[in-house]
């Protein structure tokens, strides 16, 4: 019974890290963003940290996939969450604006 818990626990581990692997990148937020607010992307690092960008400014957060979605949790405690759609992150983002995220690299 140990072994089969210790198998079903390296396999949801396995594939936690392979779904890193494909979502981690930077992404850029198309269409909807002003010019005078500048570029918004956002960088996911497979060890599970990241950075949301805006402009010049950087807010530093973490990130992890669960359930085709994906949820970024700022350092100073906020949480968005987005949806996954292949190569693009679908977010509603703080006022109620949709924002698309392509990924660059």
């Amino acid at each position: 019974m140990l072994l089969m818990a210790l198998f079903c626990c390296a396999l949801l581990w396995g594939l936690s890290c392979d779904s890193r692997e494909k979502v981690a990148g930077t992404y850029k937020a198309e269409g909807g963003i002003s010019p005078k607010q500048g570029d918004v992307s956002v960088e996911l690092k497979e060890n599970g940290e990241g950075a949301w960008r805006k402009g010049d400014e950087e807010v530093p957060l973490s990130w992890y996939v669960k359930d085709g979605d994906i949820r970024l949790n700022t350092k100073g405690g906020g949480v968005l969450v987005g949806k996954l759609q292949g190569d693009e992150i679908r977010m509603t983002v703080p006022g109620g604006k949709t924002l698309s995220f392509r990924k660059v690299k």
